[in-house]
C-alpha cells in the first residue's frame, strides 16, 4: 500500500518538479551574455559582468558570414539576456584586395542582419568595434613600409587596419542610430597611428595578448554596465 501511495504521489509530483527545473534552466540561461565571435571573442577570459555570466561562442578563423549562420543556434538559442557581436577582421583577411569594398559590405551586411534578428527576439544585441593590426617596428620593416609608401602601395597590416577603422566608422553610426549598445574595441586598443598599440598583439601581428585581454576587461566591464545593465535594469530583476 505504501509503495502504491508513494507511486502516485511520484506521477503527481513529477511534472510539477520537471516545470520547475526547466523554469530553472531558463532564468539561468536568460541571466547570460554571449560573446560571438572568431578567435579574438573565443580567446577573452571573461566569465561574469555585473549580474550576467558570461558565455563564449566564438570560433577561430571564422569570418562573419559564418557567424551569421550560426547566430540563431549559437546566440538566441539559449535566449540570454545580451548578444555581443565582434569580429570580422578575417572577412579581409581571407578576400583578395581588390574584393575589399564588397568585403566591407558583406560584413556590414552581417553585423546588421545579426543585431535586427537579436533585437526581434528580445535579446539586446550589442555591438563591438573590430581591432586593428599590429606593425612590425625592426629596422627593416620601417625602411620596407616607406619604399611602400613612395610608391603608394599598402603593407598587409595597413590595408586590414585600414579596412577594419573604414568598417568601425560604420558600427558606430549605426549603433548610435538605432540606440544599440557599443563596445569600442578599437578606441582602447588602437593606437594614433592606427595600429593595434605595442603590447596588445602577439608575434603574428595579429591576436590578442593576455595583457589586452585584461585591459579589455578593465574596459568592458564598466561600458557593459553603464551601456547594458544599468538602462535595461538587468540586476534589478
Amino acid at each position: 500500500m505504501n509503495l502504491l501511495r508513494l507511486a502516485i504521489t511520484f506521477l503527481f509530483l513529477y511534472p510539477i518538479l520537471s516545470a520547475a527545473q526547466e523554469n530553472s534552466a531558463t532564468d539561468n540561461a536568460e541571466s547570460k551574455l554571449v560573446i560571438i565571435g572568431a578567435s579574438y571573442a573565443e580567446n577573452w577570459p571573461i566569465s561574469k559582468i555585473g549580474c550576467l555570466d558570461v558565455l563564449n561562442k566564438g570560433i577561430n578563423g571564422q569570418v562573419s558570414t559564418e557567424v551569421r549562420d550560426r547566430f540563431e543556434k549559437d546566440a538566441l538559442g539559449i535566449n540570454p539576456k545580451a548578444v555581443l557581436i565582434w569580429g570580422f577582421i578575417n572577412d579581409f583577411s581571407n578576400n583578395p584586395r581588390e574584393m575589399a569594398d564588397e568585403t566591407r559590405e558583406t560584413a556590414i551586411r552581417n553585423i546588421e542582419a545579426m543585431a535586427e534578428a537579436a533585437h526581434k527576439a528580445g535579446v539586446i544585441p550589442v555591438l563591438a568595434t573590430e581591432v586593428t593590426m599590429g606593425a612590425p617596428d625592426s629596422l627593416l620593416d620601417n625602411l620596407m613600409g616607406w619604399i611602400g609608401s613612395i610608391r603608394g602601395k599598402q603593407s598587409f597590416q595597413q590595408y586590414i587596419s585600414t579596412n577594419v577603422m573604414t568598417a568601425n566608422e560604420w558600427i558606430r553610426g549605426y549603433a548610435k542610430q538605432k540606440g544599440y549598445p557599443l563596445l569600442d574595441i578599437e578606441k582602447l586598443m588602437t593606437n594614433e597611428e592606427g595600429n593595434r598599440k605595442a603590447g596588445y598583439f602577439t608575434q603574428d601581428l595579429s591576436h590578442i595578448t593576455d595583457k589586452a585581454y585584461q585591459d579589455l576587461d578593465a574596459f568592458a566591464e564598466p561600458a557593459l554596465e553603464k551601456g547594458v545593465i544599468k538602462p535595461y535594469h538587468l540586476c534589478s530583476e
